[in-house]
């Protein structure tokens, strides 16, 4: 009961000047947890968005990874290519425009994959002659250099995209 009696008196004894810093320091302490609080929910969010978008490209190249070990290890029937092509396309496409938007980053940056690629199968001999069966394209030697130095020449590509996704 002192220690009530001794805080009420406290209490009472304060002047104005007191209870408006008093004040001060509750309405500061509640606008510092608001302010810490905002501001790490929006980094949050960020992180989260931006781990989501480099999900996304991984995503892509690891299915133009498969492609092309497909490709050099004769598994790919020739029907199936285009609509895939034009599936990644439709994928690449949202993706970069979404990126553009937010990260201002180049909308053609995977054109390489999108139409050089997709050139280069569908105008490969063995593709084109091999088409009309549907069975598994068996490329030639010099068919599969190609597309291992396509591979060589843009698979660092996909981390550039990705370490402009997390720099902006």
């Amino acid at each position: 009961m002192g220690t009530t009696c001794c805080c009420l008196n406290f209490l009472c004894s304060l002047e104005a000047s007191d209870w408006i810093s008093l004040l001060g320091i509750v309405v500061n302490s509640f606008l510092a947890f608001w302010i810490v609080k905002t501001i790490q929910n929006r980094l949050t969010n960020k992180r989260v968005l931006k781990d989501h978008f480099i999900n996304e490209i991984k995503e892509i190249r690891n299915e133009y990874r498969n492609c092309l070990s497909n490709l050099y290890s004769s598994k790919t029937h020739p029907k199936t290519v285009l609509p895939w092509f034009k599936l990644m396309n439709i994928k690449i496409n949202d993706l970069m425009n979404i990126l553009n938007k937010k990260y201002k980053i180049d909308t053609k940056s995977l054109m390489p994959y999108q139409y050089d690629l997709q050139e280069l199968v569908t105008n490969n001999e063995d593709f084109i002659n091999q088409f009309k069966e549907d069975k598994s394209v068996l490329f030639s030697d010099i068919s599969k250099v190609q597309f291992l130095k396509f591979q060589q020449d843009n698979n660092q590509i996909f981390n550039e995209l990705i370490i402009k996704t997390i720099v902006r």
